[in-house]
């Protein structure tokens, strides 16, 4: 029995040394892997643990900054709870009572003052702002209709419309000429409208308008104004007073004449203008001796001048020639007197598409006595006299009507000692190139007398 018990301790002891040697004899790989695993692990564990703290002390701070926030704002709305209780005290007069909640708003919030006003200023701002947006808004589509509008009229063609006919009947459903653009009800209005003046006296302005000078285009800047005025500057006892004017006893009757209205007479007939001057500008070479060193060289001299014509409604015409610039000449021509020596005044008539002109120049020379050159007697003056015939053909050119006048005859007649002596010049191009128009602003400034 001991034998086997022995042999049995034996052999346990064998196995044990047997897994001991295993052991000893596994390799050193399986050893590695396993001290790799157990290092990632706590690796794990400690970050997990890392990033866990601080979130949770986050949310901690989170939290109380939300609690904060929202005591401050119920510190805040406490406050301007009091202050606007005690405002309102005040204003019925309690300004003892007001104080005390003025007080106890200013505990709670110190600057609670300060800080109702900025809040009612940035709303009253706010206010501002809408209210101008919208104010754009309103304006932006009323432009926008007026665009559309005035677009509707430009796509419109009024080449073939009548606008007195129009304007006339828009006026029959208006039953008035002049409208205010202001009239609204309740407003008190302290001034006189033109729609208040009878139509006797606004015809009456617009011959003070046209002047005695003829000034049309004063008068077509006025019918742009609106329609009334539209309607009244097509008056025709304004325009058949202009035709006789211009022609005077060659006006003729308008249902022989073969237009329509007086107006149309005007426009299209045959006249000259008179808001300007009509200038031609000639040129020619003078040459002068031969050096006396040089045979062969000859000065030549371009010489440059003006013819200056100015027409008036009276039939009055002026005439000048001068070498000086247009600038210089043409205020010398605005009226008829105190003229200068250099200055031909006369007449004018018109006979269809010509212009017929008489100049004089009056000469009071002394006569001398034969012997010993003494005067004969100083009273005794003989009247030399010169009297210029032109004529001239009016034409149109495709900018303006009526602004070019063409040299058609030219006669110069001199009486000297009761003998007239007659000279008929040549019209060539070179020497008497057309007269064209050219507006001269100042002659219309001012009216003298209306239209009669």
């Amino acid at each position: 029995m001991m034998t086997s018990n022995a042999g049995g301790i034996d052999g346990d002891g064998e196995d044990s040394e047997e897994s001991s040697s295993s052991l000893a004899t596994m390799p050193g790989q399986f050893m590695t892997v396993l001290d790799d695993f157990r290092e990632q692990w706590q690796k794990e564990l400690k970050g997990e643990s890392s990033r866990g703290t601080p979130t949770r002390e986050n949310n901690k701070h989170k939290s109380l900054h939300t609690t904060q926030k929202g005591r401050d704002l119920s510190d805040e709305s406490r406050a301007e709870q009091l202050f606007l209780q005690g405002a309102e005290l005040e204003k019925r007069g309690k300004v003892y009572d007001a104080l005390t909640y003025y007080r106890r708003a200013v505990q709670i919030v110190p600057d609670i003052e300060f800080r109702i006003y900025e809040a009612a200023k940035k709303a009253q701002q706010a206010s501002a702002i809408a209210d101008t947006a919208n104010l754009n808004r309103n304006t932006a589509d009323d432009e926008e209709d007026t665009i559309n509008d005035a677009d509707g009229d430009e796509d419109e063609d009024l080449s073939n419309v009548d606008l007195f006919a129009r304007f006339h009947n828009a006026i029959l459903k208006s039953d008035s000429l002049f409208t205010r653009t202001n009239a609204e009800k309740g407003m008190l209005i302290t001034g006189m409208h033109i729609s208040d003046l009878p139509m006797e006296i606004i015809l009456y302005i617009l011959r003070w308008v046209v002047s005695a000078q003829l000034d049309f285009r004063s008068l077509e800047q006025c019918a742009a104004v609106c329609k009334g005025f539209y309607l009244c500057a097509r008056d025709e006892e304004i325009w058949r007073l202009a035709c006789l004017k211009v022609w005077g006893v060659n006006t003729g009757i308008l249902q022989n004449s073969g237009y329509n209205m007086w107006r149309e007479m005007y426009i299209h007939r045959h006249r000259v203008l008179f808001h300007g001057c009509y200038i031609s500008k000639a040129s020619y070479m003078r040459y002068g001796e031969n050096s006396f060193q040089d045979q062969f060289y000859r000065p030549v001299q371009i010489v440059e001048y003006y013819r200056y014509v100015r027409f008036f409604p009276d039939g009055v015409v002026l005439m000048m020639t001068s070498a000086d610039d247009p600038a210089q000449v043409v205020g010398k021509l605005r009226t008829t007197t105190n003229l200068r020596p250099e200055i031909l005044k006369g007449h004018y008539r018109l006979h269809g598409e010509q212009v017929i002109i008489v100049l004089k120049r009056y000469q009071k020379t002394q006569t001398y006595s034969a012997a010993g050159g003494k005067k004969r007697g100083s009273s005794n003056e003989a009247d030399d006299s010169h009297t210029f015939f032109i004529e001239l053909n009016v034409a149109s050119s495709t900018r303006r009507k009526f602004n070019q006048l063409i040299w058609k005859s030219y006669t110069f007649t001199q009486m000297k000692n009761s003998f007239e002596i007659r000279t008929d010049f040549e019209l060539t191009s070179a020497k008497y190139p057309p007269f064209w128009f050219s507006r001269v602003k100042s002659y219309h400034l001012e009216a003298d007398a209306p239209l009669q």
